[in-house]
């Protein structure tokens, strides 16, 4: 084991001990999950267009359309020129983000990821591998290139969690989504509850609710368990996407107003100093997770989750 007072230089990585730092004026490298389109592409303008040192790594499942993506943000943004490329990842497959952090890691140490990447309507076995074990996968594969200490993680999740909590009726389930800190068995124990859906049909339609109030809860968890890294989730609001849009579900935002919460989770210094593990509105500010809280809305203040 390397003492942690030696410092080993790998290229343009250096290890501390077990953690991993970034050389002054290395740029900071943040891959963004399902960020051809909407949401995840105007994360990836908003952090291009306002930060200088950030590096985006834009996740797509088709590399084609990523490809394209990454030539129209250039055109529009010249200032990201060099400082934006398409990584080909389907956070579905364990082989695909397998292979994405094996190409990430070769390029040196991760500051950030955004796990972006999500579905609605596709059944509880759909929506949860993607929306629940698509973050999970993406986080066990790209977590150990993370920055340490001080590598950030944001996961989008939506105000449907506190939502399917404030109105879920099993007492027990509703208790833990509510506050994950009284999850006794880690991750393990998400797993399970997530894999209990597997099968069911989702005939209130609950299946995207259910898979961001585990991702909100799973993000306390883990932030738990990895002290060094900086966790946490928000809900980028009610945007106007393809995948809105095509679940018929009326919103009109913009996607550009979608990007302000995970752009201040993943850059802001202010984040740096509080507790890590909380979910935060669209408006960056800390919410409940066993109920809504809109936008403009007093911020959410007690201990824990």
């Amino acid at each position: 084991m390397i003492p942690r007072t030696s410092i080993v230089i790998l290229g343009t990585l250096v290890a501390i001990g077990n953690s991993l730092a970034v050389p002054a004026g290395t740029p900071k490298r943040i891959l963004v999950s399902g960020a051809n389109k909407g949401i995840g592409r105007a994360i990836c303008e908003r952090l291009l267009a306002n930060h200088d040192d950030v590096h985006v790594l834009l996740g797509s499942r088709d590399a084609g359309r990523g490809e394209a993506t990454v030539q129209q943000i250039k055109d529009t943004i010249p200032s990201s020129e060099g400082r934006v490329e398409c990584i080909e990842i389907d956070t579905s497959s364990d082989e695909s983000v397998q292979q994405a952090a094996d190409k990430v890691a070769a390029m040196g140490p991760l500051y950030g990821i955004c796990n972006n990447a999500g579905v609605i309507n596709e059944g509880y076995d759909g929506t949860l591998n993607v929306n629940y074990f698509g973050v999970r996968r993406v986080n066990d594969a790209f977590g150990p290139n993370l920055i340490r200490p001080g590598g950030r993680i944001c996961n989008i999740a939506s105000a449907s969690g506190p939502m399917f909590v404030a109105g879920c009726g099993l007492p027990e389930l509703k208790a833990k989504l509510a506050d994950p800190s009284t999850i006794t068995g880690g991750v393990e124990e998400l797993d399970e509850i997530a894999r209990g859906y597997f099968g069911m049909t989702d005939y209130g339609g609950e299946s995207y609710g259910v898979s961001k109030a585990l991702l909100n809860a799973y993000t306390y968890v883990h932030a738990q368990s990895e002290p060094d890294l900086i966790i946490n989730s928000c809900s980028p609001g009610f945007i106007k996407t393809d995948l809105t849009v095509n679940a018929g579900l009326g919103a009109t935002n913009p996607p550009e107003k979608g990007a302000f919460a995970p752009v201040e989770l993943l850059m802001s210094d202010q984040i740096e100093s509080l507790p890590t593990g909380r979910y935060y509105g669209s408006d960056a500010v800390r919410s409940p997770l066993f109920k809504y809280r809109g936008p403009g809305d007093p911020p959410y203040e007690a201990e824990g989750p």
